[in-house]
């Protein structure tokens, strides 16, 4: 099921992925600053996701493929904790970040759009919670689905209002927001039918421990990364203007590109692991990686090649100073790509902890690195600074899943001579035309 599973994955993503970088470009034309400013926003909305959230719907998926909890008692505990979390938490957030705000933490950034990533960021979790729950059954392909419809609903919306209405940045969050509440519908009526007509709410106190406890330990490192995976340009909106940050987001985006691999693999990787004895989920784990690693590189390259050729035909801003960034950029997203492979395979194993150690290291190298290295050389200082923390985040989560695993490095880092035609027979087998055991 792992090989079909990712098969699907791909093909889905791959339909995705032009739509999500035809969206880039759309706000990228708009202007540097309206792109510094949609980036920022988006990535503020992303934020209040990892907080509100504490984790739940990871959760969740575990508990789901244990077969621990059942899809209604999940579901009915999710629907009364979220709406909870929620208030609480813009309780709290509101006044902490209008405080920042006028520290002048947000650079020129305005507060009317701070205050709209409170609006959008319900919606993003509904769709994370959809997804999750399909995750959780083994729907991989309908999560998929879920996600390529909100792909599709973004660009059509902010082609509509931006070629008929205003092109702006309140254009592009509104598609997005728009595009959110779409897909979630959309994956609220898949879930619905799995539901044994115990809907609504329900307060379990061992079910909201459980889900609080597991996915804290796992929220930790996903809010580290968070905070870290975007410092680089907050600092850079922060020491230079958002004009640059709009600059360097554009780099941000090209480089994490390669990123595509290793999210189609975790997305599959973590519920397999999950349902699969500690051998067994190593085992697939290492193989997984270490065919990330070939094509990491390999994409990684075609990118950093390709992009100064793009930037003159798809862009009508001047973006040529993100190339040497992105080129900088490079080292680090991979090793942040192989990152994400180790720690489906923690997830997987009940450690989500793990990759909480490794995430808080990298936010307090990040925060010293951008500080000492943006003021004095600029997007390059940023980008030096996210290559170096992402080696140090994936040095320290290598080592922590070495000990846990009894892996050498090698073992998930270099190819093995088997492991392409590994791939291969896996490939075909899972192919809806073909019958056999499948691989992976």
């Amino acid at each position: 099921m792992f090989a079909k599973d990712s098969i699907n994955t791909f093909v889905l993503r791959v339909g995705m992925l032009p739509l999500a970088f035809v969206v880039s470009i759309i706000a990228s034309n708009l202007g540097q600053e309206v792109k510094g400013q949609i980036a920022i926003t988006i990535y503020i909305v992303g934020l209040l996701k990892v907080i509100m959230t504490m984790g739940f719907e990871a959760a969740a998926v575990y508990c789901l493929r244990k077969g621990k909890y059942d899809f209604d008692t999940l579901t009915r505990n999710l629907n009364f904790a979220y709406p909870i979390l929620f208030v609480v938490w813009s309780a709290i957030l509101i006044p902490t970040f209008y405080f920042l705000h006028s520290q002048g933490h947000f650079g020129e950034i305005s507060f009317i759009l701070v205050g709209a990533a409170f609006v959008i960021a319900p919606f993003d979790i509904l769709l994370d919670i959809q997804t999750g729950l399909l995750q959780g059954t083994g729907e991989i392909t309908r999560a998929n689905i879920v996600g390529l419809a909100f792909n599709a609903l973004y660009l059509i919306t902010l082609m509509l209002v931006v070629f008929l209405f205003r092109k702006d940045e309140w254009a592009v969050l509104f598609s997005f927001t728009v595009a959110l509440a779409m897909a979630s519908a959309l994956g609220i009526a898949m879930n619905w039918r799995k539901s044994k007509g115990r809907r609504g709410f329900e307060y379990n106190p061992v079910v909201i421990k459980y889900l609080a406890s597991w996915g804290i330990r796992s929220q930790v490192g996903a809010l580290t990364r968070k905070i870290a995976s975007r410092m680089d340009l907050m600092m850079t909106n922060f020491f230079l203007t958002v004009a640059f940050a709009g600059i360097y987001s554009v780099a941000l985006n090209w480089a994490e590109l390669v990123l595509f691999v290793p999210l189609v693999l975790y997305f599959v990787l973590f519920p397999h692991v999950s349902g699969r004895t500690k051998e067994q989920s190593v085992v697939l784990t290492n193989r997984v990686t270490r065919l990330s690693v070939l094509a990491l590189v390999l994409i990684g390259t075609a990118i950093c090649l390709v992009f100064p050729i793009m930037e003159k035909i798809v862009y009508k801003p001047d973006y040529s100073s993100a190339i040497f960034p992105l080129i900088l950029i490079m080292p680090g997203v991979i090793a942040m790509g192989l990152f994400r492979m180790l720690m489906g395979g923690l997830d997987g194993l009940g450690k989500p902890q793990y990759g909480a150690y490794a995430s808080v290291v990298s936010l307090i190298a990040t925060i010293v690195l951008n500080y000492m290295l943006i003021p004095g050389i600029g997007l390059i200082g940023a980008a030096l600074a996210t290559s170096i923390t992402n080696l140090l985040a994936f040095g320290v989560v290598a080592g922590y899943y070495m000990k846990l695993s009894e892996a050498r490095l090698s073992d998930f880092l270099l190819l093995k001579s088997n492991d392409l035609s590994y791939a291969y027979k896996s490939l075909v087998a899972a192919l809806p035309f073909r019958s056999g055991k499948e691989g992976l």
